[in-house]
């Protein structure tokens, strides 16, 4: 194994570097911030320390590669006539410049490519959070970290400095769970997945009830959903007959309550919904339902209104469509309650995951990269 340590401006001197002298095949194994000189030079000019290897026998091959080469270039045999021998040496050399140009200017391309793809994904990541971005630069100075963000040193920063985690919560799914939240989240769709989830997975019994008697299709999806799974079903079109319908569900072990859907801005549907709350069992898990794909103001509104209904716990659905992480940061910043289940498709009931930091962090990362 050769290695090499370069002391350079920055990446793309190292790279350049490199891979001239040691070819293609060698790659990078650390890189740290130096102060080359005197320790008592005190304005030494902060630099890149790049530690570079590669393989012995792949650095031989190349060694050899340009010797030869060079021997071509550079022979002093009288092979040719002297004026044709000038003319190949020229049009040699020439060659050889326009290759090694063309090699930098590719190189240059590509570290470059790669700097923009770093800005935009640190743009992804916290242009939409100043406090989130603010807190990132002063953990990567406390703990001196190179300006590369990586999702190992995002997942350390947030289990550091967010002590109150909400992904680092749980509410485990008691035998009545409720989900609340407003029209378009995709509550049914995420019901049917933790049915089949506890239904296949964890071998539990299943009831249904809907209060969400003012879409029809809502009701009818739910149905459809409980035919396949062949579970019990039951809607309510009034309060006062939750008790009966509850009953009829009285043989199973988790019951999942399907809500009317609600903007922020309805208060009148808003208390439609707590006047069917009030009549369930005060023993019961409230899940606010909130789509990541909203903008961060709706959330924060959502957040703030639905306390009425007094919810317990948090589900986050829509992930598949998020662009960068906005409400990521926004519920970090705006609830400390736990966040159990985050969704990110309509496959049922594959695209639903229990919402530990890791798995979030994760999922949000690869979407933004792909």
């Amino acid at each position: 194994m050769i290695i090499k340590k370069y002391v350079v401006h920055d990446m793309k001197e190292a790279l350049i570097r490199a891979k001239y002298e040691l070819g293609k095949e060698a790659i990078i194994v650390s890189q740290k911030q130096v102060r080359p000189g005197r320790w008592y030079q005190l304005f030494r000019k902060k630099m890149l320390e790049v530690t570079v290897a590669v393989e012995e026998k792949v650095h031989e091959k190349n060694r050899k590669e340009k010797e030869e080469f060079q021997k071509i270039l550079f022979s002093k045999e009288p092979q040719m006539k002297s004026e044709d021998s000038s003319d190949m040496i020229q049009m040699a050399k020439e060659t050889l410049k326009s290759t090694l140009e063309r090699s930098i200017r590719n190189e240059l391309q590509k570290a470059q490519e790669m700097e923009m793809m770093e800005e935009e994904l640190h743009r992804k990541v916290f242009s939409e959070s100043p406090l989130a971005k603010e807190k990132f630069d002063a953990y990567k100075l406390k703990h001196g970290l190179e300006e590369k963000l990586t999702k190992e040193n995002l997942l350390q920063f947030v289990q550091e400095v967010y002590l109150e985690n909400p992904f680092l919560k749980e509410k485990p799914f008691g035998r009545l769970n409720v989900l609340v939240g407003p029209t378009g989240v995709g509550k049914t769709t995420t019901i049917a997945k933790i049915a089949s989830t506890a239904l296949l997975e964890e071998n539990k019994t299943v009831g249904l009830l809907t209060i969400d008697t003012y879409r029809i299709a809502a009701v009818e999806q739910l149905k459809k959903y409980a035919e396949i799974l062949g579970i019990p079903f039951v809607t309510v079109e009034d309060p006062k007959d939750i008790g009966k319908k509850l009953e009829e569900l009285s043989g199973v072990d988790i019951i999942l309550v399907d809500t009317i859907g609600a903007s922020p801005k309805d208060e009148e549907r808003l208390e439609d919904i707590k006047g069917y709350l009030l009549e369930l069992p005060e023993e019961r898990n409230t899940y606010l339902s909130i789509s990541m794909s909203q903008d961060t103001d709706t959330v924060k509104r959502i957040l703030k209104t639905y306390k009425e209904l007094r919810y317990d716990a948090l589900i986050l659905t829509k992930l598949d469509e998020v662009e960068n992480f906005r409400n990521f940061w926004s519920i970090m910043e705006n609830t400390v309650l736990p966040v159990q289940y985050f969704c990110h498709g309509q496959e049922v009931p594959e695209d639903l995951e229990e919402a530990e930091l890791s798995r979030v962090l994760t999922y949000l990362w690869e979407e933004l990269k792909s």
